[in-house]
């Protein structure tokens, strides 16, 4: 079974998230905060990462923590979904267009809120299964 590890600020929206996931067939871990992420990432090693951007601590924290994920070696290669309302609440407008290796090293980039199908369709096809 995959493991997909969740993390974000928003409690309700992560149990949310989590339980759609659960009904899919996945394993699922929610985290509320950043602190400790990489260390229980390398430990429980997922197989794909939905991470928040803004955390209270941090407003750019989920950019922080991809940042980290890809220096460290046991981890760097895990596959990143970012999902965030920074759109709604700054007048920024990222984009899957943004990804980069260096600013925003993710895989791909969902708006909140999210459309729960477009979220799992971009899981499949980062655990390398058919979208359809």
């Amino acid at each position: 079974m995959e493991k997909i590890q969740i993390i974000d600020d928003d409690e309700e929206f992560a149990s949310n998230i989590s339980i759609i996931l659960v009904k899919e067939g996945y394993e699922t871990d929610v985290r509320n905060d950043t602190e400790g992420a990489v260390e229980h990432l390398v430990r429980e090693k997922p197989d794909l990462l939905i991470l928040d951007v803004m955390f209270p601590e941090n407003q750019a924290g989920g950019f922080d923590l991809a940042r980290k994920i890809r220096a460290t070696s046991q981890i760097e290669k895990l596959p990143i979904i970012l999902l965030t309302a920074v759109n709604q609440e700054f007048p920024m407008d990222f984009s899957a267009g943004d990804i980069d290796p260096n600013w925003m090293p993710v895989h791909d980039f969902v708006e909140k809120p999210v459309n729960t199908e477009k979220l799992l369709n971009k899981i499949k096809k980062l655990l390398g299964h058919s979208s359809t």
